[in-house]
């Protein structure tokens, strides 16, 4: 399997009864395929950068799942003839997804309030600024 994400804009001015039928629609597409959803993510209305379709407004929607080639031809292919989707794109996010993994992105949502790792602490910060400054200052006193 693997992983992809497709982004599409819907028409600004559907209902969320509405939107919510197309991404069942979309998601049911995924999984009758053997395809796992693994998230749904609703970005809501936005400016669009030009007309669509004389729309100036869209609705957008990401759709991240795991599957095959034929799952996004045939997501794309429906997302083509349906009118109320003004725009979409599908990328190709990893070559290969474990059984593993997607059962550790369905659980990731749960554990989104653990803060990173890689945060640096305060004081190192400062000990960096103190160190540029004084060879700054070590430059200019022997030129």
């Amino acid at each position: 399997m693997k992983r992809y994400e497709t982004l599409f804009i819907v028409q600004s001015e559907l209902s969320s009864e509405e939107i919510t039928a197309i991404i069942d629609r979309y998601s049911k597409i995924i999984t009758d395929m053997k395809g796992t959803v693994l998230k749904v993510e609703r970005w809501g209305k936005r400016k669009l950068a030009y007309l669509i379709r004389k729309q100036a407004r869209g609705f957008y929607i990401l759709i991240d799942f795991a599957g095959s080639r034929e799952i996004v031809a045939e997501v794309e292919r429906i997302l083509k003839f349906d009118d109320k989707v003004l725009k979409y794109m599908s990328v190709k996010l990893a070559d290969s997804i474990t059984a593993e993994e997607i059962e550790k992105e369905l659980a990731g949502p749960l554990k989104a309030d653990t803060p990173p790792a890689s945060i640096i602490p305060a004081e190192s910060s400062t000990t960096t600024t103190t160190t540029t400054t004084s060879a700054t200052s070590e430059a200019t006193t022997e030129g």
